[in-house]
C-alpha cells in the first residue's frame, strides 16, 4: 500500500524528505501511485484515495537484505533472506556462509549441512530454532521450573 508523504513523515522526519522520496522514484525504487483495489477480480488504482509512495523493488531483489554488525546481536534469521545477509571484512561485503549460520542458531561445530546445496541449506536455517534457547527451555520444563520470555532471553544471552 502506497504511504503518502505525511505518513511517511510520522516515522522519518527530514527536511528533505519530499525530494529524497522524489529521487528514489526517478531511480524506480518507488512509485508514486495511487493505492489498488480489486474491482471485477483485478486490482486497479483507487483514485478516490491520496497517491502516495510504494515499493517498487522488493528486498528480495537486492543481493544482500541486511549487513550483519558483528559487535551486535544478531537479527532474526529467516528463510526468506538468510541467505542475502552480509558480513563485513577488510573493507568490503560478503555472503555469510552456512557454518557462520550454523554458528548463530548455537549448532555443535560437528554439525554440518554440506551434504545440500548452499540454497537448501540456508531455507533450512531460516526455518530453525536455536539451539540454545531450545536446550534452556527443555531443561527448565524438566525441572518443573516455569520461565518467562525475559528469563528465557537473559539466560540464552
Amino acid at each position: 500500500m502506497p504511504l503518502t508523504l505525511e505518513m511517511i513523515a510520522e516515522f522519518y522526519a527530514a527536511d528533505n524528505l519530499k525530494e529524497m522520496l522524489d529521487g528514489l522514484v526517478e531511480k524506480g525504487y518507488l512509485a508514486f501511485e495511487h493505492p489498488k483495489k480489486k474491482e471485477n477480480g483485478k486490482r486497479v488504482y483507487d483514485t478516490s484515495l491520496p497517491k502516495g509512495y510504494n515499493i517498487v523493488t522488493g528486498k528480495l531483489s537486492f543481493e544482500y537484505s541486511q549487513i550483519l554488525n558483528p559487535n551486535d546481536i544478531a537479527p532474526t534469521l529467516v528463510a526468506t533472506d538468510v541467505s542475502r545477509l552480509g558480513v563485513p571484512v577488510n573493507g568490503g561485503i560478503r555472503p555469510l556462509t552456512t557454518r557462520e549460520g550454523l554458528r548463530l542458531f548455537g549448532f555443535p561445530e560437528n554439525y554440518s549441512l554440506d551434504f545440500l546445496k548452499s540454497s537448501k541449506a540456508f531455507d533450512l536455517l531460516g526455518n530453525t530454532v536455536c539451539v540454545p534457547v531450545i536446550e534452556h527451555i527443555t531443561e527448565s520444563l524438566l525441572k518443573g521450573v516455569v520461565l518467562s520470555e525475559l528469563e528465557v532471553a537473559r539466560a540464552v544471552i
